[in-house]
């Protein structure tokens, strides 16, 4: 008896001793930001996703029904400044949706965290939408950000690429609120994948394709075919 508690004792302490580990580097932290209208809620999956894969993942929320884009980038950035502060992180790296994307654009090129990492935009409005040109006219008074994804004087089509920062774009085919051709942006990769928009960001394939160019920065299905068509006036 003693002798099988001793050997129970013994094998309690090397079970102990085994999982001792050092203290790991800092994680790698994801900052998602939602579409118009949305919650955190549209981004979960993703979330799960990229938690699985080792990130640690700040899936934020704000409100589309008053402030600006300008207000709301203040917010995040003091959302994910804040979470630096409770633990830090290697680097930061940024994936939004819609209207998620012109919000972490004003960011990254206003105040931009340190140690920013790749930026991974969901259906952006880069060049503007047509579809909110039309929308502006009878919804701004209900949701503000829309007049600032206009295609001309707004925010999303003014304020041009983060420096510095390496940036893809994932885009629908068959969208309906922002045009293949819209989501252009200068010095991004840039990939058109079947979907629609609302879903764009729950989709496996898009998901998959967030997680690579995280870890590594290439873009799988990267063309420049769409845009290149755009900048001729052909798209």
């Amino acid at each position: 008896m003693k002798l099988a508690a001793c050997l129970a004792t013994l094998l309690i302490l090397l079970s102990a001793c085994g999982t001792a580990r050092p203290p790991s580097e800092p994680r790698e932290l994801v900052v998602l930001v939602h579409g118009m209208g949305r919650t955190p809620l549209s981004m979960a999956p993703l979330a799960v996703s990229l938690r699985r894969a080792g990130y640690r993942v700040l899936n934020v929320g704000y409100d589309s029904q008053g402030p600006s884009v300008a207000e709301i980038g203040a917010a995040v950035g003091v959302e994910v400044e804040e979470a630096l502060g409770e633990e830090p992180a290697s680097q930061v790296h940024f994936v939004g949706h819609s209207l998620g994307t012109v919000v972490i654009r004003w960011l990254l090129v206003n105040d931009p965290p340190d140690a920013v990492g790749r930026a991974v935009l969901l259906a952006p409005p880069n060049q503007g939408s047509r579809q909110a040109d039309r929308f502006a006219r009878w919804a701004g008074w209900a949701l503000p950000p829309i007049r600032e994804l206009r295609t001309t004087g707004g925010t999303a089509v003014d304020l041009g690429a983060p420096s510095g920062v390496d940036v893809a774009v994932i885009a629908g085919d068959r969208d309906g609120k922002v045009a293949v051709a819209e989501t252009c942006l200068d010095g991004a990769a840039h990939a058109v994948v079947p979907s629609g928009h609302t879903v764009l960001m729950m989709r496996p394939r898009v998901m998959r394709r967030v997680r690579s160019f995280l870890d590594t920065g290439d873009l799988v299905g990267a063309s420049d075919a769409a845009c290149v068509l755009s900048a001729r006036g052909t798209g």
